[in-house]
């Protein structure tokens, strides 16, 4: 037995095929299974459940994957506390960011990082934050960008950011609302609160919405904000990215609430107007912590502790300017 095949089990548990597992560790089919085979000959059980293409652990196997998971991990700080008493500098960051929160954070923060630490690596995975949770969970991440983890015992939530909520509504839909004023910023459910610049939710309710899919966590906050508002949406799609609903509000197809970065000048769509959502109306729910999240039992590394300081930094900056 050694460190390659417990990577070997560990990938390919993960991919559940020998075909992607191979890929992902850049070598051939036939040497994994061989690897795999003589492992479990050495240890006189069947690891994987070989059925319709698909690999799915044996109870012998998820013993064996969660002992090979925790040994990789502990390898892993070993070798990073030994490469820091030899004072060298170079390690590999895996970060786990959505992409609309990639493009806006990271050229503010990796160019000062790369500055102090030349020689690093920051392998970038750009994935809805519900799925970077489960990789981080699988310790197949280092440190996301997510809402606080339940787990405050296993996992730590550095807060970044206070990120509120918008409504995206497209510029051809206001044209239509004669009741909306030019300077008009803000919704709210309270007519006693109708001004220039605040108008109802209500007058959006006869209007086309997009709403993400299931499990993402502005699925339920938005659901939340209609059901204050007192209407149900009529929705006329449902996407799992939050870049492509801003897309179609651009193209004058439907309404969505969206992240209030989507409103930073970087980020913001032409046509589409961003209007705040009055915290009064949804009782706080329009507003989230945004978190830098880790396990508890990651070794911070000189690397690892300046891009953490980085990230909590700069990020408030960037929320300030939206």
């Amino acid at each position: 037995m050694n460190w390659n095949q417990l990577q070997y089990i560990v990938t390919t548990a993960q991919e559940k095929s020998i075909t992607k597992a191979a890929r992902k560790l850049f070598i051939s089919q036939p040497s994994l299974t061989l690897s795999i085979q003589n492992l479990e000959k050495e240890l006189g059980v069947e690891l994987f459940e070989r059925s319709r293409g698909s690999l799915t652990l044996t109870y012998a196997g998820q013993l064996f994957y969660d002992w090979a998971l925790s040994t990789l991990h502990s390898r892993e700080k070993l070798d990073a506390r030994i490469g820091d008493i030899k004072d060298e500098s170079s390690h590999l960051i895996r970060l786990g960011v959505s992409p609309h929160r990639s493009a806006i954070l990271l050229p503010r923060i990796l160019p000062r990082f790369y500055e102090l630490f030349p020689h690093s690596e920051v392998f970038l995975e750009e994935r809805p934050t519900y799925r970077l949770r489960t990789m981080l969970e699988e310790e197949q991440l280092d440190l996301i960008i997510d809402v606080p983890h339940p787990d405050s015992l296993n996992y730590q939530n550095i807060v970044l950011a206070q990120e509120h909520l918008v409504l995206a509504v497209p510029e051809a839909y206001i044209k239509e609302l004669p009741e909306i004023s030019p300077e008009a910023q803000v919704v709210t459910m309270d007519p006693s609160k109708v001004t220039e610049e605040v108008v109802p939710m209500q007058c959006f309710a006869e209007l086309p919405f997009f709403m993400l899919a299931e499990p993402q966590n502005l699925t339920a906050l938005s659901r939340r904000i209609y059901e204050s508002a007192g209407f149900l949406p009529q929705t006329r799609l449902v996407c799992r990215n939050i870049v492509t609903a801003l897309g179609l509000v651009k193209s004058g197809l439907g309404i969505v609430i969206a992240p209030e970065i989507y409103s930073h000048p970087a980020y913001a769509q032409e046509g589409v107007r961003y209007f705040h959502i009055d915290p009064l109306m949804t009782g706080q729910i329009d507003v989230r912590q945004i978190c830098l999240v880790y396990r508890k039992s990651l070794y911070l590394h000189a690397g690892l502790k300046a891009l953490i300081d980085l990230f909590a930094e700069r990020t408030p900056e960037v929320y300030r300017m939206t």
